[in-house]
């Protein structure tokens, strides 16, 4: 038992070393010890000390406990940035947790195969040389599949994924430009992160986005590693921007909604309002799209985005926002979601302690106590 722990830690130690971009000497350095020391510790030939840990958990950003996991398969990562930003070790370990913590809850409730893997749509580069019209047609065989048709807006993509095997967690990151990352492995599934420092639509169209990765790009995940991130294959991008764009907004939905209501005349902003309100996205998106199926020009399409910019100059502003027609998707998906509804299963059935509660919720021992109790409250007023 204490060899195999001694290899965990060495192996998890490695690994969140490589994850944060430092080479042994480096590290080494930073701990304060030589680099055949470091060497012993993650080849799990010589024990760390506790100080030491400690001082890697401080300097790498992780929790000490990440290091005592011994993981069954470690969750490759691809993540959603502008330039060339990077979610940081912590923000990775966190979704990576709640994956695993997904996951214990649905073997405590006996549900852990339950729920199916949503499908793969491998794209081989080979294959498939329109990799447009690739994207186009998965999303638009993902909606079928999920029942939401070919015309209809997703009233909530947030419950949609959820309820159809996708773990996902939304955090507020400081991190400018990050939106979010997603995450696979057999075990564990396909998770999404999203950063909810962002506008409501664009979480929006980074679940949709992410989404997309996970069913075209499975074989392109891997463990991060900070050297190649900076090089993510802008054809994969653009794919999982095509994907999201067909998924949130379908082109038969579209051409209905704009000859019911449009028309043929000038397009107006209030057009836009009620289009991105209708279909639940961000103005850009909406540009994007009758742009795409030819129901604007690029000229058109130019001058639309000035004249919504002048109207909302801010750009970590989105024009017309949803939340202030009192939308809030992810509320609403939270206060159902799957992963909450089998904590609290598991909670008030007393199968878990407060403390694995705490635990598995990342909360401390008072904030689950209190939300325990608030359970057994809602419980005990409900009608018979």
């Amino acid at each position: 038992m204490e060899e195999r722990l001694k290899e965990a830690i060495g192996r998890n130690l490695k690994t969140a070393r490589e994850a944060a971009g430092k080479s042994q000497e480096e590290f080494a350095g930073e701990l304060g010890i030589s680099r055949a020391t470091l060497s012993g510790f993650e080849n799990g030939h010589v024990a760390i000390d506790s100080a030491k840990l400690l001082r890697a958990s401080k300097i790498l950003g992780l929790p000490v406990t990440d290091f005592f996991t011994d993981r069954e398969e470690e969750m490759a990562l691809l993540f959603r940035a502008a330039e060339e930003v990077v979610p940081k070790a912590d923000v990775r370990s966190r979704l990576r947790r709640f994956c695993e913590a997904y996951r214990e809850l649905e073997e405590i409730a006996g549900v852990a195969d339950a729920v199916l893997l949503p499908p793969e749509y491998t794209y081989f580069p080979h294959l498939h040389s329109k990799y447009v019209t690739f994207a186009t047609q998965v999303a638009l065989s993902e909606r079928e599949r999920l029942g939401v048709g070919l015309y209809d807006p997703i009233e909530n993509i947030f419950k949609l994924l959820d309820e159809n095997g996708v773990r996902l967690l939304d955090l507020t990151i400081d991190q400018d430009e990050l939106f979010g990352l997603s995450g696979f492995s057999k075990r564990y599934g396909l998770c999404i992160l999203v950063n909810t420092r962002n506008t409501l639509e664009r979480n929006i169209f980074t679940a949709a986005h992410e989404y997309g990765h996970l069913l075209m790009h499975r074989p392109f995940y891997r463990n991060v590693d900070l050297q190649e991130a900076a090089e993510r294959d802008p054809e994969l991008e653009e794919m999982a921007d095509v994907f999201a764009a067909n998924f949130l907004v379908p082109e038969f939905g579209l051409r209905d909604v704009w000859a019911k209501n449009a028309g043929r005349k000038e397009v107006k902003l209030e057009d836009l309002v009620f289009l991105k309100h209708h279909f639940r996205v961000s103005t850009k998106v909406i540009v994007r799209r009758l742009k795409d199926i030819g129901l604007i020009s690029e000229k058109e399409s130019d001058e639309l985005m000035v004249r919504a910019y002048k109207a909302q100059p801010d750009e970590k502003v989105e024009y017309a926002p949803l939340k202030n027609e009192k939308i809030d998707l992810i509320a609403e998906w939270k206060t159902v979601s799957r992963f909450l509804y089998l904590a609290r299963k598991a909670a008030l059935a007393g199968h878990i302690s407060i403390g694995k509660l705490g635990e598995l919720m990342g909360k401390n021992v008072l904030e689950a106590r209190s939300l325990v109790q608030q359970w057994r409250k809602e419980l005990a007023v409900a009608p018979a």
